[in-house]
């Protein structure tokens, strides 16, 4: 199965976009650059230069030049130097290029892999570039973390969000735990909110070790060539980076769980919840609210998730947050 397969809903509005002449100028594709990222992006230029009237064909000689990122309208840019950034040289040389005519009087396209690897000079360099785009050029940002680009980039890119295969099964590593907690609240006594806390932390310990499998497994042979601190280093940050967008996942469950519960709790009734199969449930936690304490829930949760940010034990955040929510 192919990236338009696994991707079928962005597939049709890339497709549907170039159909009518609607393109963006830039897009952020977040994805893994070794994985599912780098063949959406491999499609996306198929599409554009492909000599087919079914756009992409996959075997005419211009999709056979993108797929072997050989096409001379097309440059590929990814983290290259010991340090694993993508340097202002780097930038430089796309910028130089893309303003260039095309060599066959189309599209001329740029795809950054690793784009959170930009630094900040390049990032700068970059910023003009998006601001004021050349004509008929593409600029393609494969990151999967998107956190490590600027807003400003992000802001003036089409954001395409992939639910690569990888992700899924993280999903799956805390979706079932949660929904477990979930159910569970709110704990009537210091005892349910404790073991509540050591199930939220438990979760995030698991997420954590698989992400961390699953970015060791990404590394290439030139970053394994750095000194084993600056390794351990990298592997941290990468690991680290993409827990705290399960943990936003996470967290965003858990406030539209409690929104459904100020629904109930408010009298509105049943027919707008994110959770509606769980409507029963629901409306048992509903009944030991009132609608102050089920608003004061929501805000105890928000709370939760921006002292994670913080240099503080997880397990005191989780434990001194599920205290707050105890309702006899």
């Amino acid at each position: 199965m192919d990236a338009v397969d696994l991707h079928a809903e962005a597939w049709e509005g890339i497709k549907n976009g170039f159909d009518s002449g609607r393109l963006a100028h830039a897009y952020v594709i977040v994805g893994s650059p070794r994985g599912g990222g780098l063949q959406f992006a491999e499609a996306f230029l198929k599409l554009l230069f492909c000599e087919s009237a079914e756009k992409p064909c996959n075997t005419c000689v211009a999709c056979r030049q993108v797929e072997a990122h050989k096409h001379v309208d097309t440059l590929w840019i990814e983290p290259q130097s010991k340090s694993r950034q993508i340097l202002v040289e780097d930038v430089e040389a796309m910028i130089s290029r893309i303003n260039q005519t095309s060599f066959e009087g189309g599209w001329k396209a740029v795809t950054i892999l690793g784009a959170d690897r930009i630094n900040e000079k390049s990032e700068n360099k970059l910023l003009k570039t998006l601001e004021e785009p050349p004509p008929n050029s593409i600029m393609l940002l494969v990151t999967d973390s998107l956190q490590g680009l600027l807003p400003t980039i992000i802001s003036r890119c089409q954001k395409i969000v992939l639910s690569d295969v990888a992700a899924g099964s993280v999903d799956q590593v805390w979706h079932e735990p949660l929904m477990e907690i979930l159910h569970a609240l709110p704990p009537t006594g210091g005892l349910g909110a404790a073991r509540l806390a050591s199930q939220m932390k438990g979760l995030f310990d698991a997420v954590k070790a698989v992400i961390a499998d699953a970015v060791a497994e990404e590394f290439d042979s030139a970053e394994g060539a750095l000194d084993e601190s600056k390794l351990k280093d990298i592997l941290e940050a990468r690991t680290n980076a993409r827990l705290k967008e399960v943990q936003a996942d996470v967290f965003r469950v858990v406030l539209d769980w409690h929104r459904d519960v100020l629904m109930l709790a408010s009298g509105i009734g049943s027919g707008g919840l994110v959770f509606p199969e769980h409507a029963e449930m629901l409306s048992g936690q509903a009944e030991r609210h009132t609608q102050g304490s089920a608003l004061q829930a929501i805000q105890v949760v928000e709370a939760m998730a921006r002292r994670l940010d913080r240099n503080i034990p997880d397990i005191q955040i989780f434990d001194e947050a599920f205290r707050k929510l105890i309702r006899r």
